[in-house]
């Protein structure tokens, strides 16, 4: 499982070029000209985003790492977070991204991604806990236990 880990640890890295190359193309653009000018504002939350990105995935390549020399429990549940916030930081950046083309779609999309996650929620909640002095025989009906 260590040399597993490891791998991905060189994948992640790799997924790492993608948005530090963002961030160098939004410091040294390679476009010029009136048609490549976006707002100050646009380039600075897609800049953060993507710095966020970047430091996301290397923190995922980095525990990983860390676990293929030190396996704990400790490092496995590093790694979960890790991930965790890579695909947080990775999903607001694509729906900026999204939301900065098409305002109202991204509000529709993320209006009925609530609506469904409320809706799972509701319909999938867990049961409540039997009452302890029925002694596991559901309600007792009226009748002395």
């Amino acid at each position: 499982m260590r040399w597993l880990v490891l791998a991905g640890s060189v994948l992640f890295a790799y997924l790492a070029l993608l948005p530090g190359g963002l961030v160098v193309s939004l410091i040294d653009p390679a476009c010029a000209g009136p048609d490549c000018e976006s707002p100050l504002a646009e380039d600075l939350l897609l800049g953060a985003l993507y710095v966020v990105c970047f430091a996301a995935v290397v923190a995922c390549s980095g525990v990983m790492v860390l676990y293929f020399f030190r396996t704990t429990v400790e490092n496995e549940q590093r790694i979960r977070r890790a991930l965790m916030f890579a695909l947080a930081a990775v999903g607001i950046t694509l729906l900026a991204q999204f939301a900065l083309v098409f305002p109202f779609a991204a509000l529709f999309t993320v209006a009925v991604g609530a609506a469904v996650y409320g809706a799972l929620r509701r319909f999938n909640a867990p049961e409540p806990k039997p009452d302890a002095s029925s002694n596991g025989h559901g309600k007792l009906n009226g009748h002395p236990g």
